[in-house]
């Protein structure tokens, strides 16, 4: 039913950090051949159209490229969406840092006596 090699195809010419650019190109893709082949049933076919559309999350801006992803990365495909990435970075430095000890580091900052 659906053409898994076209965004298969685009995927490997895609960096392996994908951004919203990348994003919006997979999606079209997608979209392209999902609207050809909902024509050709008489209906559309969103949320059963690949094997992808089963974690499919439509709040997302592309969520069928997300999904996609999403499956090939399940597949064992090396590609990551930059917002994955930017997420998982944000929590890292969020969290404080502590030594081996697991106690948290302290800084002390000294105070000028006034004169």
């Amino acid at each position: 039913m659906w053409n898994e090699n076209a965004p298969l195809e685009l995927l490997k010419e895609l960096p392996a950090l994908l951004n919203e650019a990348n994003l919006a190109r997979l999606q079209e893709v997608i979209d392209i051949d999902k609207f050809v082949n909902s024509a050709e049933r008489g209906y559309d076919l969103c949320g059963q159209y690949a094997p992808f559309c089963a974690n499919c999350d439509k709040s997302l801006q592309h969520p069928c490229a997300v999904a996609y992803v999403k499956m090939k990365q399940a597949e064992g495909m090396d590609v990551k969406i930059k917002s994955e990435v930017e997420e998982v970075l944000s929590e890292a430095n969020a969290k404080p840092r502590s030594s081996k000890t697991g106690k948290g580091v302290r800084i002390a900052v000294a105070k000028r006596k006034k004169q």
